[in-house]
């Protein structure tokens, strides 16, 4: 990887967290990339290391993803050398994330993990984020790892319906 390039999936990279509201798997970006033939996936994973490094965008990691957030850091250094972005380049960002906006919603708004707190004890975690706020937010503890793995995955199919659930229990009489 040359210099030149590793600048351009940096700025690749900044930019497009930068049009973005919420923290965004590894998978969207990593997919924006490979589908519009910028580079392999080793290079965008050492170029998101990198970025790491350098303190330009934050991860968060879970069980099952990593998700990233443009730092401060790398907001300035996008306004220094955004101008070396290609405009087509910008556009395809823009218009990748107009597209798949219902994909990357259902991604970036739904979050799940589980850790084991000690043998045959494990907490899932699950929450609903909208536009940076976090919505709900319940952690179970559940005795075997497959429990927590399961609950994770209901959630994420069936988040809207247990939040409205929740809602109407915990608000109406």
């Amino acid at each position: 990887m040359t210099s030149e390039s590793l600048k351009l999936y940096k700025l690749i990279i900044l930019y497009f967290l930068s049009r973005t509201r919420q923290p965004m798997p590894n998978a969207i970006i990593s997919d924006f990339i490979l589908v519009n033939g910028y580079t392999d996936y080793f290079s965008i994973q050492q170029t998101l290391a990198n970025l790491t490094e350098d303190h330009m965008i934050e991860a968060e990691q879970t069980h099952s993803a990593s998700y990233y957030v443009i730092t401060p850091s790398g907001q300035e250094t996008l306004g220094f050398f955004g101008n070396q972005l290609p405009d087509d380049t910008k556009s395809q960002i823009d218009n990748y994330l107009s597209e798949n906006k219902v994909n990357i919603v259902q991604n970036t708004t739904i979050h799940t993990d589980f850790t084991q707190i000690k043998p045959g004890e494990y907490l899932a975690k699950v929450s609903i984020v909208e536009r940076g706020s976090v919505i709900l937010e319940l952690a179970l503890n559940l005795p075997t790892e497959d429990e927590a793995i399961q609950a994770c995955k209901r959630f994420k199919e069936r988040n809207e319906a247990i939040y409205a659930y929740l809602l109407k229990s915990l608000t109406m009489d």
